[in-house]
């Protein structure tokens, strides 16, 4: 008898086994290892895997995957258009082991997508820990869908950032579900699409997260990995992220006019700093507030690179942005929660499952669940709109407190708790490549190219017209030079590099402007005067949406502009 072992709960799988018109026909016998016990541990005994696609026995022998449907192949009939391509497809073993990786990661897609657990798929290892970073991601990009509404003026939203609030929404009140945060995550990877070229500095370092979600998506899709291994290789993806962010926070601000108390970002944050914050003045609170900078940032780093201190690194680091995003300097709240659900990552799992048990977090997730509390939450991202309305961040930020303080206080709490830390290479490999691919983004200005989209972090770096301020790379030995010509346009105070306003004339080429640059005063040009330097300076439209500059102030010193 043949008998034909296959997956019950994979619907693909199901319809694939009983549509098959085989020739031995009363002779086949369908085994559903969903419901039969008995037959998935024998199997599992003889060391098979189950998950890497149907078994097939037969005389005695068996054959799994590829070997499965090419062995059957040549017995189906040609009794309908399915076996007739079953059999012409898979007839041949060496195209089954082509076509069949194919077929297994779209069973893996469906099970993900219908949140069926694999037959073969074990504990959850990471299920706490993508609870506490799915909350604090879901806040964040509340927060995000305001800041670009109102600070960066995209109001009405677009469609994407609609799609992104409501994502958001659903993830808050549905923090443990995989397949939530999946939909947050695209819709995100999406909005990040439509809307670049993106210059904030949140929205960078979440282009970074989103690249480590999905190589780990694919990559267990492809494997036909454990689901749970999903959020085991991206986490290590996004603490890369967060420690190549603090490396160029600290690394950026290395530079005269940061360290000068009467231009430094520092003392712009902190001037708008609530009272009786910005009340304190002086050069002790100057030297505090630029140095302080370096210092805290430095020892949060190196306490989440050292497991024993990694609790006090997530502690510091969620103080540290909680402290910045009161500042009404910008709608900072968005980058603190991005900050703070990256941190979260640090956590091992013991102690998230320590932080999610809590007495005080249990409280407020039953809380959550009643529909007035839900209402009550509600009203507070309302309250939150309101104030980044009318400009008042310090307001937004502390209405959102309540959201944040729960979490952040168990956070505190249990955070060090100790625990393993998965640190397989196949686990890593994922977190070493956004990295790298993120510290070199962000190191492309040293370089001459583009300023934008390189997370500046309120750095008053200068690196245009052929100077820098930086106190380590000078404009010397830079090998491009697309940072050298800066135009000011006339009737406009910040500079603008030429290859972006080549760029801006070619997308509207009936517009016309006047501009200095290098001394030279250059009159009403457009795409037409300027179609040779268009034709040999600028790159293919897809390169030039992630391509871009900022604006510079070319007096000296250099203000601080965000």
């Amino acid at each position: 008898m043949l008998r034909i072992f296959y997956d019950g709960e994979c619907p693909f799988c199901s319809r694939y086994v009983k549509m098959l018109r085989l020739s031995k026909t009363g002779q086949v016998q369908l085994v559903n290892l969903r419901k039969d016990d008995a037959a998935k541990a024998k199997l599992e005994k003889l060391g098979l895997k189950l998950d890497e696609g149907m078994v097939v026995e037969d005389e005695g022998r068996r054959y799994a995957g590829s070997d499965a449907v090419a062995y059957l192949a040549p017995l189906t009939t040609p009794s309908d258009a399915l076996n007739r391509i079953n059999r012409a497809a898979f007839s041949k073993p060496s195209i089954a082991r082509i076509l069949y990786p194919l077929l297994r990661s779209g069973r893996w897609l469906v099970l993900f997508l219908m949140n069926r657990r694999m037959i073969q798929d074990g504990e959850d290892s990471s299920l706490a820990r993508r609870e506490i970073f799915a909350t604090f991601f879901a806040l964040f990009s509340v927060f995000h869908f305001f800041n670009y509404a109102f600070e960066y003026q995209r109001f009405p939203p677009s469609w994407d950032m609609v799609l992104v609030l409501g994502a958001a929404l659903l993830t808050f009140f549905r923090p443990s579900s995989a397949r939530v945060l999946f939909v947050l995550m695209l819709v995100s990877t999406i909005s990040t699409i439509v809307q670049a070229p993106a210059q904030s500095n949140h929205t960078m370092v979440r282009s970074a997260a989103l690249l480590g979600y999905w190589l780990s998506f694919f990559t267990a899709m492809a494997r036909n990995d454990r689901i749970s291994l999903v959020f085991e290789r991206f986490a290590p993806a996004g603490c890369a992220a967060l420690l190549v962010m603090y490396f160029f926070g600290i690394f950026h601000k290395i530079n005269t006019d940061f360290l000068n108390p009467a231009t430094s970002c520092a003392m712009a944050l902190w001037q708008l700093m609530p009272r009786p914050l910005s009340l304190i003045e002086g050069p002790v609170i100057e030297h505090l507030a630029i140095y302080g900078t370096f210092v805290v940032e430095g020892v949060i780093v190196l306490a989440l690179l050292i497991r024993r201190f990694r609790h006090v690194g997530i502690a510091g680091g969620i103080a540290f942005h909680l402290l910045l995003s009161l500042s009404g300097y910008a709608m900072y709240i968005s980058f603190t929660m991005l900050a703070l659900s990256l941190h979260t990552l640090f956590l091992n799992e013991k102690a998230a499952r320590a932080i999610i048990g809590s007495r005080f977090i249990l409280l407020v997730r039953r809380k959550l669940a009643e529909p007035i509390y839900k209402l009550l939450a509600l009203s507070f991202i309302l309250w939150l709109a309101a104030f980044a309305f009318v400009g008042n961040y310090t307001l937004a930020s502390l209405v959102a407190f309540p959201l944040i303080l729960p979490f952040c206080w168990a956070t505190l709490r249990h955070g060090g708790k100790p625990g393993a830390y998965v640190a397989r290479w196949q686990t890593l490999s994922i977190g070493m490549v956004v990295g790298v691919l993120f510290f070199i983004n962000c190191s492309l200005p040293f370089a001459g190219l583009k300023t934008a989209q390189t997370v500046n972090m309120f750095a008053n770096l200068r690196l245009e017209a052929g100077d820098s301020n930086h106190l380590v790379f000078t404009s010397d030995y830079r090998p491009f030079r697309y940072l050298d010509d800066v135009a000011v346009i006339e009737g406009e105070k910040l500079g603008i590099v030429y290859y972006d306003l080549l760029s801006w004339l070619e997308q509207n080429p009936d517009a016309s402007l006047t501009f200095e640059m290098n001394g030279r005063t250059y009159r009403n040009q457009d795409s037409e005067t300027l179609a040779q330097d268009i034709e040999e300076r600028l790159h293919p439209i897809w390169i030039r949406k992630w391509f871009h500059f900022q604006r510079v102030h070319l007096g000296q010193p250099e203000p601080c502009n965000v």
